[in-house]
C-alpha cells in the first residue's frame, strides 16, 4: 500500500441541482435487475430505527429503496456506481443521507428528512467503477469518502446537516475499489471514523481518525475479488468478497487485535455479482449484510438471535 500522502486536487463542481441528475418520478414498472457491477447500501431505517432500509441502483442508472417488504420505490437519478447511506445517531429525528456518482462523475447526494429532497452535485471526480462510503457520528454530521481518478481517498465533510461542505481533504493511499467507513461505537472517542479500502495489492486496508488526527494506514491482510471494495457496519464487522467469489468475514478480537478471516456459515442461493458487499448495524444491535448477485438481485442476512452465523439468506427482489 502506498503510504506516501499526495495533494493533488480534484476537479469541483459548485454544489448545485443539475438537470441531468434532476428527481425522476417513481416509474410504473422497473428494470428488475441492478446495475452490473454495483451493490446494493445498508442504513437504519427512516421510519422506524428497528428496520434496516436497502438502496440498489437499476440497469438505467436510477436510485431505488425498500424496507425487504418487496416494494422498491424510486428516488430518481443518474447513477453510475453503487449507492453509499447512512443514518444520524443521536438525532432527535429520523435522517437518512444517499450518496453516488454521477453519469459526470460527481459525488450527489439526497437526503430524508420528512420526506426526500432533490439531488445535490458535492462536486469532485470519483474513479470510474468505484462509488463513495459515508458515515455519521452525531447529528448534523455527515463524512463522505471517494476514491479520486489518482487512486486516492479523498474525504469531504459537513457540521450542518449539509447546509455548507468541507472541501476536498485527499488521505493517500492507493485504493481500487470503493471504500467503506462507520463510526465505530466502540472507538476511543465518540468521533472515532474508521476507514477501509482495498489496496493496489489486494488486500484490505485501514486508516482510521482518533477524535485529533488521522493514523497511517493499516494492512488487514485477505484478498478481495477484483473491482469490489469492502464493507462495515458500526460494530466493526467487515466483509468482503474473496477471489472466489465467496463472502469473508472479520472483526475486532481485543485492544488492536482483528480476528482471522473466516467465510460465513451460510451464502446466497445465486452467485455474487462482481460488486461490493453493504453492511449496517442497526439500533436493535442487529448486524446485516447484503449483496446483489450474478441474475440482478439484492440478497440480505441479519445477525440475531434467530440467525447467528450470516446462516439464512433472504431475497429483497430487484429494483
Amino acid at each position: 500500500m502506498n503510504h506516501k500522502r499526495t495533494f493533488l486536487s480534484i476537479a469541483m463542481a459548485a454544489t448545485v441541482l443539475v438537470s441531468l441528475f434532476a428527481v425522476i418520478s417513481s416509474a410504473a414498472s422497473v428494470s428488475g435487475q441492478t446495475m452490473a457491477g454495483t451493490g446494493p447500501a445498508m442504513s437504519t431505517s427512516t421510519y422506524s430505527n428497528a428496520v434496516i432500509d436497502y438502496f440498489a441502483v437499476d440497469s438505467s442508472g436510477t436510485v431505488w429503496h425498500t424496507t425487504a417488504n418487496g416494494n422498491w420505490d424510486s428516488l430518481g437519478g443518474v447513477a453510475t456506481s453503487s449507492p453509499a447511506a447512512v443514518s444520524w445517531p443521536f438525532a432527535s429525528y429520523l435522517r437518512e443521507d444517499v450518496f453516488v456518482r454521477g453519469s459526470n462523475g460527481a459525488l450527489y447526494w439526497k437526503y430524508y428528512q420528512s420526506g426526500w429532497s432533490g439531488w445535490h452535485n458535492l462536486g469532485g471526480q470519483l474513479a470510474s467503477g468505484t462509488g463513495p462510503a459515508a458515515c455519521s457520528w452525531n447529528a448534523g454530521r455527515l463524512d463522505v469518502f471517494v476514491e479520486g481518478t489518482n487512486g486516492a481517498l479523498w474525504h469531504k465533510w459537513t457540521t450542518n446537516s449539509g447546509a455548507t461542505w468541507s472541501g476536498w481533504e485527499s488521505l493517500g493511499g492507493k485504493l481500487t475499489a470503493s471504500p467503506a467507513a462507520t463510526w465505530w461505537v466502540g472507538g476511543p472517542t465518540n468521533h472515532s471514523i474508521q476507514v477501509f479500502v482495498r489496496g493496489s495489492d489486494g488486500a484490505v486496508w485501514q486508516k482510521y481518525w482518533n477524535g485529533s488526527a488521522w493514523s497511517s494506514w493499516h494492512n488487514l491482510g485477505g484478498q478481495l475479488a477484483s473491482g469490489t471494495g469492502p464493507a462495515v457496519s458500526q460494530d466493526l464487522n467487515l466483509f468482503v468478497q474473496g477471489t472466489d467469489g465467496q463472502l469473508w468475514h472479520k472483526s475486532p478480537s481485543s485492544g488492536s487485535l482483528w480476528t482471522a478471516w473466516s467465510t460465513l456459515a451460510g451464502a446466497p442461493p445465486e452467485a455474487l455479482s462482481a460488486a461490493s458487499p453493504a453492511s449496517v448495524e442497526n439500533f436493535m444491535d442487529h448486524t446485516g449484510v447484503s449483496v446483489s448477485s450474478t441474475s440482478g438481485n439484492v440478497w440480505y442476512s441479519v445477525y440475531d438471535l434467530s440467525n447467528p452465523n450470516f446462516g439464512q439468506w433472504t431475497s429483497a427482489g430487484a429494483p
